[in-house]
């Protein structure tokens, strides 16, 4: 008989019960008390550890209860034979592994050609100027009193119906977008909009069609959902239709008024042959029109949806590259056909984002902010890009061919065949700059050689510092 090195600390808050509880069951699960094993008598135990009957009895009773002790009437309490089977902590037998589900380990392998630009540093492609955000307009929408108990409760699984209203509004002004606020629908994100319709459209090795060059976090999560990827390449006049007019696929997902990331614009032609394309074949497209909001030219790129009166057309829209990815807000335009379906997946899956930031947004936009922010931002970031694209023209020797569409948060910097893409990335990242890799955006044999320049983010001084280190880069390079 023994007590396994229980110790009780009388200077703790715990209550003395519940110390010896929690220390018979540590012992047990731990094996430093065996089943079958005999433990001391409650008197016993009284004695050697100070504490009084009742407190012990209280805390054997519970362990009874809890199935780790039993006690045979005049003989004794013993560990029960079956505590093993309560061990949590037990090791596993030998070979055996913890393995995950099929669909974690695809979205593990998947993962590794997502982009992973976490860091705020020059250059960075995706994300805006997050020191002009505009916080004294945006706070305003936060105002206590406005919050009703309707607004507290659990959201409408489309989202804050004053938002939905002011995005369809402006989307109809701006985009040309056919819609009204019962086809918006408000989600945690770009990702999540994506996983949605994924979740709604996709059963297991369906076919989608994906720009060549292309956004590798989609083609995560196709590829995490078991889905047949079919790469379509992509030239000056954005992806090329032709390549897939045979393939059936269930999907298409395509970036038409800034192709991500070569910056290509979808041509009218081939606008109305892959609308054409997918009613023969009873697809779905997504139009991801992530950075719209910033055209540098006088003409106007109205979205892939509004030629389609929004019978096959998926619109992602997203406030991430206008304000902030810390709102964690975008928004899809769906065809009524596919309501009733987005909402069982949505309330199945995930929730809405947060209502208050929603309201927030909802004012900032009815009370004209959010357009007069775009207009300022549109002169910072032509600026910046103006600037940037004559500065990166040479550095350290090395002539980039520069590719700007005059539109969106990047444009491309082609490399010379001799300096490997990768190589160059990896040693600008060195030097404290994110410059991604193009070939890092194929899913198959890559045919350009050059990198992604995030041009929004970065003010004229930080970017004529960040190209001066970028000639560091160059050395090697070759």
């Amino acid at each position: 008989m023994k007590t396994a090195g229980i110790l009780i600390d009388r200077k703790s808050a715990v209550p003395l019960h519940r110390q010896l509880e929690s220390a018979f069951r540590s012992a047990i699960l731990s094996g430093r008390l065996k089943p079958g094993e005999r433990i001391l008598s409650s008197r016993e135990l009284q004695t050697h550890l100070g504490l009084s009957r009742n407190t012990i009895l209280d805390a054997l009773a519970q362990l009874h209860a809890e199935g780790y002790l039993v006690t045979s009437r005049g003989i004794g309490t013993f560990v029960a034979e079956r505590a093993n089977k309560l061990s949590r902590d037990r090791p596993l037998k030998t070979g055996t592994q913890i393995v995950p589900s099929d669909y974690a380990g695809r979205a593990t392998s998947a993962r590794a050609s997502a982009a992973n630009l976490e860091q705020t540093v020059p250059f960075r492609p995706g994300v805006p100027a997050l020191d002009l955000f505009p916080a004294a307009q945006f706070k305003r929408g936060f105002d206590v009193s406005n919050w009703t108990p309707a607004l507290l409760d659990y959201s409408n699984s489309f989202g804050y119906g004053p938002l939905r209203d002011a995005i369809a509004r402006r989307l109809q002004q701006t985009r040309g977008v056919v819609c009204s606020a019962d086809q918006i629908f408000i989600t945690a994100g770009a990702q999540s909009a994506f996983s949605l319709i994924c979740g709604v459209i996709l059963n297991k090795n369906d076919v989608v069609i994906l720009e060549e060059p292309g956004y590798p976090s989609v083609r995560a999560i196709l590829l995490a959902r078991a889905a047949r990827v079919f790469p379509a390449p992509v030239d000056n006049l954005g992806v090329n239709v032709a390549s897939f007019q045979r393939q059936r696929a269930k999907l298409v997902y395509v970036t038409p008024s800034h192709q991500y990331p070569t910056g290509a614009i979808l041509s009218l032609e081939r606008r109305l042959a892959l609308l054409e394309w997918a009613a023969k074949h009873d697809s779905w497209i997504i139009e991801d029109d992530y950075d719209s909001e910033f055209n540098y030219t006088d003409r106007a790129h109205p979205a892939l949806q509004g030629l389609d009166d929004g019978r096959r057309v998926i619109y992602v829209g997203t406030f991430s590259k206008v304000l902030s990815p810390a709102l964690r807000i975008a928004y899809m335009v769906i065809p009524r056909s596919l309501r009733a379906a987005f909402e069982a997946v949505q309330q199945v899956e995930s929730g809405t984002p947060n209502t208050i930031v929603q309201l927030a947004l909802a004012h900032f936009m009815d009370q004209g902010y959010l357009g007069r922010h775009i207009v300022k931002m549109r002169r910072i970031y032509d600026e910046r890009r103006r600037f940037t694209n004559t500065e990166l023209t040479s550095v350290g020797g090395l002539a980039f061919r520069i590719h700007d569409s005059r539109a969106g948060l990047h444009f491309i910097a082609e490399l010379p065949r001799e300096c490997r893409d990768v190589t160059f990335a990896q040693r600008a990242a060195r030097q404290g700059i994110i410059t991604p890799a193009l070939s890092e955006y194929f899913y198959a044999k890559p045919s350009l050689n050059g990198v992604v320049i995030g041009f929004a983010a970065t003010s004229m001084p930080d970017a004529r510092n960040a190209i001066a280190a970028l000639a560091k880069a160059v050395v090697g390079c070759f």
